[in-house]
């Protein structure tokens, strides 16, 4: 009875830990997907691109990936509390609904755009963005900016500053919020992380020439699809585990 009961419980112990590799890796893979479709020709990769061409590389994209980190795992704890504020019904339910209807105003972006577009509108609102700041910024920051200018570049600070303020409300910290409240956190942060880092390090190589050739239809209906699948997944399975709980 008693090698019957070990068995047991390395049996469950192996469940446990099947489940839980399961449900890292479909956290990953949807956040890691999330980021790569909604990140390229984005604010923040035009951000890193332009400011690429005027700073040197390695310290633009050490302070926009800084603040992309930073953003990430505050999106993922802030998805992480959610579920204690309501039930774990509930929420997959609101993922569903935000996830659809990111999809659809991104199948009406498609719609909308023309097929030959490109983001050159965008890149040159963001330029003009990022012009403004320069001359405001100086004033803006004052002491602040020449203390803090003492432990990192003035560079980096600015890369992290402009990309913080671009991503903090944006499209992909939301889905962030809404996919670490029904997901593996952690598969949601290194995700989140690793596809941050490819479309940044995408972007200071090379990023304005490959932002004028992305086809605005083309990414807002590969974007629209991906959230149409988040909401099926959120509606249809859930959190991860829960039907663990349910059998028990």
């Amino acid at each position: 009875a008693q090698q019957y009961g070990f068995r047991g419980a390395v049996g469950d112990a192996s469940a446990t830990a099947t489940e839980s590799s399961k449900g890292f890796g479909d956290a990953f893979g949807s956040s890691l997907s999330m980021i790569l479709v909604s990140e390229l020709g984005d604010e923040t990769f035009i951000i890193a691109a332009i400011m690429a061409m005027r700073h040197p590389r390695l310290i633009v994209f050490a302070g926009a990936i800084g603040a992309l980190a930073v953003m990430t795992v505050l999106s993922t704890a802030l998805g992480l509390i959610v579920p204690n504020l309501i039930s774990q019904d509930l929420v997959n339910k609101a993922a569903f609904v935000l996830y659809t209807c990111f999809g659809i105003r991104l199948m009406y972006v498609a719609y909308k755009s023309d097929p030959g577009a490109t983001m050159q509108d965008e890149v040159s609102e963001v330029e003009e963005k990022l012009g403004g700041a320069a001359g405001e910024g100086a004033k803006a920051m004052g002491k602040v900016r020449r203390v803090l200018s003492r432990i990192c570049t003035p560079i980096f600070l600015e890369a992290f500053v402009l990309t913080f303020l671009a991503e903090w409300g944006d499209r992909s910290q939301i889905t962030t919020i809404a996919l670490a409240a029904h997901k593996d956190p952690v598969g949601v942060t290194v995700g989140g992380v690793i596809g941050h880092a490819f479309c940044t390090g995408l972007a200071v190589v090379g990023g304005k020439i490959i932002a004028l050739k992305i086809s605005q239809r083309l990414v807002a209906v590969g974007g629209g699809l991906l959230f149409f699948v988040f909401a099926a997944s959120a509606l249809i399975y859930g959190a991860p585990g829960s039907e663990l709980n349910d059998a028990a």
